[in-house]
């Protein structure tokens, strides 16, 4: 137990049309090693269809509405009701492991005192396969997904199913970007390694648990990031098809990595052939944004 650790933690839920995975997340909640008293819960209803509900729970839980699409705004939206020190971000679709809380507060204070300088902590997102065997989408996350770890060596950043961030800090650089639908964790943490010298570190034992997604998720996400892309351009044609590129090239990558993973070649051929179906599933939505008949969604 850590409670005269975990006096000031807010922990911030953006949710859009998952009232079934908020409530497993907030049951995963309820379990933890902590004092639950000790902690403040904001889920955000990002304008869900069918309007979000809270179940009952054995600690404060606030639930605020954002019409504005996405999540990062959402995630701002509830930057006006943080009362701690300490702030966590996690998805409505994730579960956390019952000593979540105690493992990021105790990392988060061990290597506050080991740093001069601001941190973000980023946890391990732990894929959880829909099947045993693995089928091609649950080996597409495990292998391709949110592999946090990665994120942090090589891209400095982490993502915000499993983020930590001090209050103060994510108050002065006034949130995440919230015209972004996608790559708004990036986008905040290299933003903060700018401005106030933030360094992101990984912590393994920080684990929240994220189902795989399926055939139809993965489409979506890449529908979504290339909306992403594709809106950054801000109308300049040749940054529009620079942003058709820059979706496509990472198949390369994908193809050799598939070669050196331990699956069998029929595995992966197939996990191949499924990663180019996802690259070029995108072309028919780039020309539609290219073409302006539509604008970039989050589905």
């Amino acid at each position: 137990m850590i409670e005269s650790l975990t006096t000031n933690l807010d922990i911030i839920i953006p949710v859009y049309n998952d009232q079934t995975g908020l409530d497993q997340l907030l049951l995963s909640l309820s379990k933890q090693t902590i004092n639950l008293e000790l902690i403040q819960v904001i889920v955000v209803d990002n304008h869900s269809e069918i309007p979000i509900r809270l179940p009952d729970t054995s600690f404060p839980c606030h639930l605020i509405q954002c019409v504005t699409p996405g999540s990062y705004a959402a995630r701002n939206k509830a930057l006006s009701l943080i009362k701690s020190n300490l702030v966590a971000f996690t998805d409505a679709d994730c579960v956390l492991k019952e000593d979540w809380i105690e493992q990021g507060v105790t990392s988060f204070l061990s290597k506050s005192n080991q740093m001069e300088r601001s941190i973000i902590i980023a946890g391990e997102v732990e894929i959880i396969p829909s099947c045993s065997p693995p089928n091609l989408a649950d080996l597409t996350d495990i292998y391709f997904g949110m592999t946090q770890k990665k994120f942090v060596q090589g891209g400095k950043y982490g993502i915000t199913a499993n983020l930590w961030v001090r209050s103060e800090d994510i108050l002065e650089l006034n949130g995440f970007n919230s015209t972004l639908k996608s790559g708004g964790d990036r986008d905040f943490c290299l933003k903060a390694n700018q401005k106030i010298g933030t360094v992101v570190l990984y912590e393994k034992s920080c684990i929240a648990m994220h189902p795989a997604r399926d055939k139809k998720a993965h489409m979506i996400k890449c529908k979504r990031l290339l909306g992403g892309q594709f809106d950054r351009a801000k109308g300049n044609i040749i940054r529009e098809l620079i942003a058709l590129l820059l979706h496509l090239r990472p198949f390369i990558k994908e193809f050799f990595k598939v070669i050196r993973i331990s699956v069998p070649l029929r595995q992966k051929i197939r996990l191949i052939l499924f990663l180019l179906m996802l690259r070029i599933s995108v072309i028919p939505e780039w020309t539609r944004l290219f073409l302006r008949l539509k604008k970039s969604s989050r589905e």
